[in-house]
């Protein structure tokens, strides 16, 4: 409620004696004529009518009178009922009490009749004033219920303008709401709009990275197929010792370069999230004794010993990504082995309680404990930091790039564990992860998916093959020509698809060893073709290498590419097999004496 409806209210209230001055109006009304005068409580006099004088010794005679009435009256009439009376010269003078005002009215008559003398007379004077008082009542009541009436109206209007401004305040707050949706909508389509372009972007700077993977992967690898296989050759041929030396040196720096550039490439998998486990079955006795065998010769050298535990309950086979498993263990034998001078390295395999969330599954905690050198405290963090040792003497006493820790904790988070060590610098270290895999029957062992090959028909041995090889690096012609040619075969070269499908039409070939990445027409295309092209006998029949009742021509994958995906895109091809480079000498083998058509 504003000021100014305070004031339309309440700026009529009575002063202090409005009342008793409404009382002694309206008592003259009733008696013209008439002259009253009232004392209040407060020695305030208040006069109406005629005026009326009165000496101190009346005024006092007829209070004193006025007591003695008093005495006897009842306290709640609001006026006493028996006046005190006194002659004046101008008439006679009646003192009452006016209880409501805690005041004496003295009210002169004029006349001769003493009314007081009077029944009828004092009764009329009680009930004119009792009139008065009454009709002051109504006029109050009036007075109040105009008051009312005016603080309803003030407070409609009020009501009024509190339900508009109300309203208004509503209409304001939809209106913001309202453009507060719609900017928030914009803002929300602005940004859903960016989220897409970044997504586009990180997916276009995902297969970036994937195809600079697969690009490094061949290039790092082409020539290395070229050092080690050269080598490997090398060292067949007649060589004095120091020579013999030389080539044991390239062969091992080539196996190093070699391990560094898988461990970049995993690392760089790993980090742009292109590196899928593949869950398989897999014997963990097999899986431990395979890991123990490839040190058997380092810890032979050192006078060092290894021993294998594992609890006596736990299954003999399991699901998981055996290939990481593997290549974890590995790396942390390797290390124990590696810093290890004297004593033993120790793998253990024990069971552990899985958490709440993977009940379904068995915990396993793989423990690689040694008695070597061990780490300084201050440096346990820092040794699964990427390209990162205990300290600089660690890589110039014992080599290594720090890679192999990195991969091994990112290839455990992958697989939903966590890799912890604990380490005494002069006492030895004990490296351990625990992940959750499913055991399943022995017997799904067998079942275990592996590479497709046609079944039966396979040969002791690969002399006397005719092979087609498909490759357009003239360094990795010659090695593998040499190669394949070592094995008794003989061998035809063609430098990409369409020269090999042209081979194919004029000679006869039992086994095509097809390159990948290649110009004109690459490996995956020419497969394709030459696939389509066995299924059409009209086409069939004007290539040497598919005509006749002969099956299907063994076409095997020879790439530098070495993802898990690349091999998929063989077999999806339609190849029969896939060999990564640097070319392994037993797989080539194991490749030209397969079965053929």
């Amino acid at each position: 409620m504003i000021d100014s409806d305070f004031t339309e209210i309440f700026g009529e209230l009575l002063g202090e004696h409005d009342a008793e001055e409404e009382l002694l109006a309206a008592v003259a009304a009733l008696v013209p004529g008439s002259g009253l005068l009232l004392l209040t409580e407060d020695g305030t006099r208040l006069r109406a009518g005629i005026p009326l004088e009165l000496s101190a010794d009346q005024e006092t005679a007829l209070r004193a009178d006025l007591s003695q009435v008093a005495a006897t009256a009842p306290r709640s009439a609001p006026v006493l009922s028996s006046p005190a009376a006194q002659r004046t010269q101008t008439g006679w003078v009646y003192a009452l009490t006016v209880q409501r005002f805690a005041g004496v009215l003295f009210w002169l008559i004029p006349g001769t009749v003493n009314l007081v003398a009077e029944p009828a007379g004092a009764f009329l004077l009680h009930n004119t004033l009792l009139y008065a008082l009454g009709e002051q009542d109504r006029q109050e009541m009036a007075a109040q219920e105009g008051q009312f009436r005016s603080q309803i109206e003030v407070l409609k209007r009020q009501h009024g303008r509190l339900i508009e401004d109300n309203y208004r305040q509503y209409s304001i707050n939809r209106e913001k709401e309202q453009e507060y949706a719609r900017t928030l909508e914009s803002e929300i389509a602005r940004q859903t709009a960016e989220l897409r372009k970044a997504n586009a972007r990180l997916e276009e700077s995902s297969r970036l990275k994937s195809e600079f993977l697969a690009n490094m992967s061949h290039e790092l690898r082409t020539p290395m197929n070229a050092i080690t296989g050269f080598a490997q050759l090398l060292a067949d041929t007649s060589l004095d010792t120091t020579q013999q030396e030389y080539c044991r040196t390239i062969r091992q720096s080539s196996a190093t370069l070699l391990a560094l550039i898988n461990d970049i490439l995993d690392l760089a998998k790993i980090e742009a999230g292109r590196l899928e486990l593949e869950i398989v079955a897999f014997d963990l006795d097999e899986l431990l004794e395979s890991v123990a065998a490839m040190f058997s010769l380092s810890i032979r050298e050192k006078g060092i010993a290894i021993q294998v535990r594992r609890d006596q309950g736990l299954p003999r086979a399991y699901l998981g990504d055996s290939h990481r498993l593997r290549q974890v263990l590995t790396n942390l034998v390797g290390n124990a082995v590696k810093f290890t001078e004297s004593g033993g390295v120790e793998l253990l395999v024990e069971s552990v309680a899985p958490p709440e969330a993977a009940r379904q599954e068995q915990w396993l905690r793989f423990v690689v404990r040694d008695s070597g050198i061990g780490i300084p405290p201050h440096r346990l963090e820092a040794i699964f930091e990427k390209f990162t040792q205990a300290d600089g003497s660690t890589t110039r006493r014992f080599g290594g790039t720090g890679l192999g820790l990195a991969i091994c904790r990112q290839l455990v988070e992958l697989m939903g564990g966590r890799i912890e060590v604990e380490s005494l610098e002069g006492q030895g270290s004990c490296f351990s992860f625990t992940i959750g895999l499913s055991a399943v029957e022995a017997a799904d062992l067998a079942a275990a998916p592996a590479p497709a090959a046609p079944a039966p028909g396979r040969w002791p041995e690969a002399g006397g093959r005719r092979v087609l090889l498909v490759e357009d690096n003239p360094v990795n012609q010659r090695l593998a020509s040499l190669m394949i040619s070592k094995q008794g075969c003989e061998v035809a070269v063609a430098a990409d698809g369409l020269e090999a499908l042209a081979r194919l039409r004029e000679e006869k070939f039992d086994l095509v060893l097809m390159d990948v990445q290649m110009p004109r027409l690459d490996g995956l295309a020419a497969t394709r073709e030459i696939r389509l092209i066995e299924k059409d006998l009209e086409r069939r029949g004007e290539y040497a290498s598919l005509a006749g009742g002969r099956g299907p021509i063994r076409i095997v994958g020879l790439t530098a590419h070495a993802r898990s995906e690349d091999e998929q895109a063989c077999y999806a091809a339609g190849m029969d097999d896939f060999l990564s480079k640097p070319i392994v000498r037993e797989k080539l083998l194991e490749v030209l004496s397969g079965p053929v058509a």
